[in-house]
């Protein structure tokens, strides 16, 4: 009785513990199955695939086209889809298949799909067809069948295929293989380049390989080739009455008519030694207004690039101009053209403006017309004197026209007598006198007058770098006030001047910016967006140009980028991203009815992204409002000290900053989320002072101080981070790309108490060996010949190191040359600070490494770096 006791005890707990055995081993499975890994994280492909661009409303508001590829196609270029309002549906209008009527290049694409997909199947067949005995001499047999029906049909010349066979093809090259979508050797598909809609129906112009086509019908789509040339055509735009199209070819604007054989020359012939730079055509079709440049002598420098990859290493030499060369002067014009009496050849080139560009930022705008056709405006910025002016210019009266006609033919007949003096004295020296004088001038080349526009509005520019280019002003319905977008209030807003007396109303206003997206067609409204309501959202907004009312038309909150807006308002479509979705094209409709058009990406990135960082916001020592977004470890509790993990850019970006809602970004998302959800980390991503998108201090604030601010919103930032949060304050590191790795280093060096540790990536720690375009409008001012921004050097400060410093750079950068690398770690080795840093170097890489070192690589490394630095956390 006792051994039957003991045996049934030892039974039941046998039986309990087998089935905890079994499911803790499943368990173990499951964690193991959901464990966070760079590996899933930096895939060798892309975790994203491409996003739609450049949605346009119908004139009718019906349709939104838009260019896409899915991503099995994510290699190849872009087709156009069309997405319906009313039906809520969205079609391909182009493929490969319909192209390559027209493409050499597209049937080559066809042609390796087909052969990819026989290679796949008769592998296949291979596998399949295990055959012994009877089953083998019978196949056998079949493969002779088949091999003398393959040769009669050779011999044949290959007869026509069905239209089934054709049809089998199609799905076949139309469903384009993982196996095609990962060869990067394969030949590509080009795809449509750009479209636009007629201005009153529902058809299309497009432009691809260089070509322009026609869509006439929606339902049916079928190309029409318009033209077939070996120049390559762009800028395609009906005429505004929708008769026929425009292009611009080379240094010329053509006009073709529908059903006429007469092709038209609208751009006149420019003087010598002046190139087409843009143009815009008057809202009748009648009137050109165009600016010309002269050609670009700027040599710059040149710098050499150690290449590693064969035997011995080569010098590659890439130009650079930095900020003490010399600018070679451009001289940039603005014309008035009519075209109605071009055919005469009548017609006067109208010299309305005439500027020297000698310094790296100034800038012309594309001129607007009024839509009137009477007016034009566009504005100019010298960077030397920080100064924005926006002119006015009126198609002259006949009256004018005359007084320049006649002062133009005095100057010409001026010249005309210089030169055949000129040529009366050659004559004398020579021996074998002959009339060496001109002989009059080309018959295509137009009379130029000279009638200046006027300046109806001086400001200064004392901002952000970027804002200049942003200023772009345009007529509002009146055709007389002009939009306009400055950052005079100190952030960027809408502005409307009023040119009869010059005065300004501001039409938006706050601690926002406003950035336009179009006008609606009668220049009433203004289509924007703006980050009214985050800084780290961009939304869709109308703006009345009235009464200054700004409304918000997207119902979902989030990013939204390549927008399109109907005419009357009601409808749009564009990207939206935010945490915890990824960018797609969405169409909302009148009834704020939001409908998701694409889908763009590889179900396993849905799971990648389920972890939404925390936005957060902090005072610094000036009361600037600092942004940030955060990833706490899994179980965070206050009571814990855990490592802190920085990351940073901290320069201009024209309008992008890097707390930004939906910004799936390999170092400001993903290894941030890694480091909290896999080693207990505490990870932030800071704004500082010096990204754009915050106003024109936060931009302009690395003038004559690079660096500087970053590091002290930096350091406010940490002890934010150390009192709200209970991070470690004695294990703290930071890490940056470009700018950020400048900013990383700076930290460390001017900061040793405060970072512990720095990742450095690419940075430019000397400023004087950067570009001019960059460096003069972000760092500070330089002379000819002298680095002024030397000064700004990392070099010196180098050895202040304390810390531990991982230094990263491709070795055939040629953006942040690798030499700026090699400089600090030189004074650092100088200054005995070799078991301070290290170096991870690419022999093959460029600014974002990308040769021998793959984006994995990198993470890995940097993930070693940090546990055998600072450790990992403590979390329960």
């Amino acid at each position: 009785m006792l051994r039957f006791s003991v045996a049934l005890t030892i039974a039941l707990v046998t039986t309990s513990y087998f089935p905890a055995v079994t499911f803790a081993q499943k368990n173990k499975k499951n964690n193991a199955k959901d464990e966070l890994k760079l590996e899933d994280l930096f895939p060798e492909k892309s975790l994203f695939g491409p996003s739609a661009r450049r949605p346009e409303f119908s004139a009718d508001g019906r349709y939104a086209a838009y260019l896409y590829r899915p991503y099995n196609e994510r290699r190849h270029g872009n087709d156009l889809w069309v997405y319906d309002f009313e039906t809520r549906k969205s079609k391909r209008i182009t493929d490969i298949g319909m192209m390559s009527e027209f493409q050499r290049s597209s049937r080559i694409v066809i042609e390796d799909r087909l052969k990819k997909h026989k290679g796949d199947s008769d592998q296949d067949d291979r596998k399949s067809d295990k055959l012994t005995g009877s089953d083998k001499e019978e196949d056998e047999t079949n493969d002779e069948e088949e091999a003398e029906e393959d040769k009669a049909n050779v011999d044949k010349g290959e007869a026509e295929k069905t239209e089934k066979e054709l049809q089998a093809e199609r799905e076949i090259y139309l469903n384009v293989s993982d196996k095609d979508a990962d060869d990067e050797y394969a030949p590509v598909y080009s795809g449509i380049a750009s479209f636009q809609w007629h201005p009153t129906e529902n058809r299309l112009l497009l432009i691809s390989e260089g070509d322009v086509y026609l869509i006439e019908d929606l339902e049916s789509p079928e190309p029409v080739r318009l033209t077939k040339t070996d120049e390559r055509e762009s800028q395609v735009a009906f005429l505004p009455d929708g008769s026929g199209y425009t292009v611009r070819r080379d240094n010329a604007v053509l006009r073709f008519t529908f059903g006429e054989h007469l092709v038209e020359q609208l751009s006149p012939k420019l003087p010598s030694g002046e190139n087409l730079s843009r143009y815009e055509i008057s809202p009748d079709g009648k009137r050109m207004v165009l600016v010309s440049r002269t050609k670009d002598s700027s040599a710059g420098r040149t710098v050499d690039i150690i290449r590693y990859r064969d035997r011995f290493a080569k010098s590659d030499r890439v130009s650079r101009t930095v900020s003490d060369d010399e600018v070679k002067p451009q001289t940039i014009k603005v014309y008035l053209f009519e075209f109605d009496v071009a055919e005469t050849e009548q017609a006067d080139l109208i010299q309305i403006f005439e500027e020297t560009i000698d310094e790296p930022r100034d800038i012309i705008s594309s001129p607007h017309w009024s839509l009137d056709n009477e007016q034009v405006t566009f504005c100019f910025f010298d960077q030397e004197n920080a100064e924005v002016q926006i002119l006015l210019s009126k198609w002259p009266s006949s009256e004018e026209l005359a007084e320049a006609t006649k002062k133009a033919k005095r100057e010409r007949q001026k010249e005309f007598q210089k030169d055949m003096s000129e040529a009366k004295e050659k004559d004398k020296e020579d021996q074998t006198p002959g009339r060496r004088g001109p002989r009059g001038g080309s018959t295509a080349a137009p009379e130029r007058l000279k009638i200046e526009a006027k300046t109806v509005y001086l400001f200064k520019h004392y901002g952000g770098p970027n804002t200049p280019s942003m200023v772009s002003p345009d007529f509002a319905g009146d055709n007389q006030s002009i939009v306009f977008i400055s950052e005079q209030s100190g952030f960027r807003h809408v502005h409307l001047l009023d040119p009869l007396y010059e005065s300004v109303r501001q039409l938006t206003s706050g601690r926002y910016e406003v950035y336009p997206i179009r006008l609606s067609d009668d220049h009433t409204q203004l289509f924007v967006t703006a980050s009214k309501e985050s800084a780290a959202q961009q939304m869709v907004y109308v703006l009345d140009l009235e009464d200054g009312e700004l409304t918000r038309l997207n119902k979902k909150d989030g990013n939204f980028t390549d927008v399109a807006i109907s005419n009357d308002g009601k409808r749009m479509s564009g990207n939206h991203v935010t945490y915890g979705e990824l960018t797609e094209l969405i169409a909302q409709n009148e009834k704020k009815k939001v409908t998701r058009i694409t889908d763009s990406h590889p179900e396993k990135t849905k799971s990648l992204i389920a972890v939404e960082p925390e936005f957060f916001d902090y005072e610094n020592r000036h009361g600037h409002t600092i942004s940030g977004m955060m990833f706490k470890p899994k179980g965070w509790k206050k009571r814990d000290k855990h490592p802190l993990l920085i990351y940073v850019y901290g320069g201009p970006l024209g309008n992008r900053h890097s707390v930004h809602d939906g910004s799936y970004s390999p170092d400001g998302y993903f290894f941030q989320m890694y480091m909290a959800q896999k080693h207990g980390y505490v990870t932030i991503v800071v704004d500082p002072r010096g990204q754009s998108g915050y106003g024109g201090l936060f931009e302009k604030s690395n003038y004559e101080q690079v660096g500087k601010p970053q590091v002290e919103d930096l350091v406010d930032g940490v002890k934010f981070m150390t009192e709200n949060y209970n991070t470690d304050d004695q294990r703290v590191a930071i890490y940056g790309w470009s700018f950020g790795g400048f900013q990383t280093q700076m930290c460390l060096y001017t900061e040793p108490d405060v970072f512990q540790v720095g990742m450095a990536g690419a940075g430019p720690t000397q400023w004087e060996n950067y570009n001019s375009w960059y460096t003069t409008g972000t760092v500070g001012p330089s002379r000819k010949g002298t680095p002024d921004q030397e000064k700004y050097s990392l070099v010196p400060l180098a050895k202040n190191l304390e810390g531990k410093l991982l230094l990263v750079h491709g070795m055939e950068d040629t953006n942040v040359l690798f030499q700026d690398t090699m400089a600090v770690y030189r004074a650092l080795l100088k200054a005995g600070k070799e078991t301070n840093v290290e170096l991870f170097l690419d022999p093959t890489g460029g600014h974002g490494l990308g040769g021998d070192v793959k984006r994995l690589g990198r993470m890995r490394k940097y993930e070693e770096f940090l546990l055998r630095t600072i450790g990992s956390g403590e979390s329960d």
